[in-house]
């Protein structure tokens, strides 16, 4: 199992906001984070960065408990992909994923040319090679997201934690991401991302986890876990979970709010 989440309990100090929740990943699987804000995604995400130090359970990685590691040694295992991400400097593309070598470079060396070369390879994986020398801040939301999963992959982590990656970006661009995420599971990587569409894990996730008052509400596949009771138990509305057939004859799950 790549990563094994068990019984984890965390909060800020006031108590736990994150109570026991259990799930886990393989390598090459999607799992998506669902829930009303104040569930406690964004805390679980940062238990599973080492942000924050749990008050119970465990987080395993290939095996190992996380809380035996390093936050080096965790860094180079997990990468965090934010929702939004405002450099103070005129970063160029390149020093921005150069950053992601941090982990793998001591506090006194510079960069090597091997890391160079992982910076450039993360680049020609997303197809972003003409923007090396642009300045980060000059980019568009869908630019600035692939940028961001480049330096992800020049960490040479294998498991990336997005938080609600498509937030912020149209349309089109929410479907290029949803193809690179795709794309980066077939590659092996274990994906791990909250999102605010129920609908979503159906067209690309293999597990899926619904978080309510910080605890478990379902957790498994989107077919068994997404249901119209959980979905009501979860959000505190009437939900219908339909399915429908486009003119190509693929499915598609649609999730809708009933109004009385």
């Amino acid at each position: 199992m790549l990563i094994e989440i068990d019984s984890l309990s965390g909060g800020y100090g006031n108590g736990d906001i994150c109570k026991e929740i259990s799930c886990d990943l393989e390598r090459g699987e999607i799992l998506s984070v669902l829930g009303p804000n104040g569930c406690g995604k964004t805390t679980l995400f940062r238990l599973l960065l080492g942000f924050l130090p749990p008050t119970g359970g465990d987080i395993r990685i290939n095996g190992r408990s996380a809380l035996e590691m390093t936050k080096k040694e965790l860094a180079k295992l997990v990468a965090y992909i934010p929702q939004h991400h405002a450099p103070v400097f005129a970063y160029t593309v390149l020093e921005i994923i150069m950053m992601g070598r941090a982990s793998h470079v001591s506090a006194f060396d510079h960069p090597k040319p091997v890391d160079r070369e992982k910076a450039f390879t993360s680049m020609e994986k997303l197809h972003i090679l003409h923007l090396a020398n642009q300045t980060y801040t000059s980019l568009s939301g869908g630019q600035r997201q692939m940028v961001l999963i480049a330096r992800a992959i020049c960490q040479d982590a294998n498991i990336f934690v997005m938080d609600e990656p498509g937030a912020n970006l149209d349309y089109a661009n929410q479907q290029l991401l949803v193809d690179i995420i795709v794309d980066l599971a077939e590659q092996g990587y274990g994906i791990i991302m909250s999102t605010h569409s129920p609908e979503q894990p159906f067209s690309i996730a293999h597990k899926v986890l619904l978080l309510k008052d910080g605890k478990n509400a379902a957790f498994g596949p989107p077919e068994t876990s997404i249901t119209s009771p959980v979905l009501e138990r979860v959000y505190g509305i009437e939900m219908e979970v339909v399915s429908i057939v486009d003119r190509y004859e693929k499915k598609h799950t649609l999730c809708i709010p009933l109004h009385g």
